[in-house]
């Protein structure tokens, strides 16, 4: 019998891994989308279910913190479970715990259900009022809930670039995870030699869809902390917050 909350064990390649030896904060997201489409899926509200009602699971916003990354050739595993659910959202959250069994990171999740046709929210709670059976209540996320990110007057990064058929996802739109690696092609090698990425926030706004024109702009709140607005023309696409260590 399935429990509620979903443990998934992953190996971290070399082809996953930076010139650190290490895994990558994008490589971190794509293996949170895997853990939580493998646990939906198995539960009966995964893309394949789902689909058959016209409705699509999207990624709303993310929030990671990590305080060591797998190395290549090591195994991790990833918890999730479902926080809450509302109306128009459910809330997830995950854990990253090493092949020693030493809790490595956290992270969580909001997730809207939208009608693929319309693009528009639907009631959850309607729709399929059994998610709030899968609900943990006794399973605790110790990381801040999400916070809004502000608009910022940033510096174009000079990193704009055309959304091609490689960023484009099974819903014909941009992939989560392609807006966090152009995120993070924003920063210069030489950061990445002294520190490493301990917090990541995103905030989607819009769809990203192709031959749409990006621009990323960027400004340095603090000595470790920075600010990402990805915009088409002079609309937000897309909002980061990144914390280095």
């Amino acid at each position: 019998m399935l429990t509620k909350v979903g443990s998934f064990q992953f190996h971290i390649e070399s082809y996953v891994c930076d010139f650190t030896e290490k895994a990558t904060i994008s490589v971190m997201c794509n293996f949170i989308l895997d853990t939580a489409s493998i646990h939906a899926q198995q539960r009966g509200f995964g893309y394949e279910q789902i689909s058959k009602d016209n409705v699509a699971w999207v990624l709303s916003r993310l929030s990671v913190e990590i305080t060591e990354y797998p190395g290549q050739n090591q195994y991790f595993t990833v918890e999730t479970w479902v926080e809450n659910v509302s109306r128009f959202f459910t809330q997830r959250c995950f854990c990253f715990i090493n092949q020693s069994g030493k809790v490595i990171g956290y992270a969580r999740s909001i997730w809207a259900a939208i009608d693929i046709k319309t693009r528009r929210p639907i009631d959850i709670q309607i729709w399929r009022p059994d998610l709030a059976d899968y609900i943990v209540e006794e399973k605790v996320c110790p990381i801040e809930k999400l916070a809004k990110i502000p608009p910022i007057d940033g510096i174009e990064a000079n990193m704009g670039y055309t959304v091609r058929y490689s960023d484009i996802d099974i819903n014909k739109h941009m992939n989560s995870v392609k807006y966090i690696e152009h995120v993070i092609n924003t920063f210069d090698l030489s950061i990445f030699k002294e520190k490493f990425i301990s917090k990541f926030e995103i905030v989607y706004l819009a769809e990203g869809s192709f031959g749409d024109k990006l621009k990323l702009y960027k400004t340095q709140v603090s000595e470790s902390e920075f600010l990402v607005d990805t915009k088409k023309g002079e609309e937000s696409v897309c909002r980061s917050r990144i914390i280095w260590k």
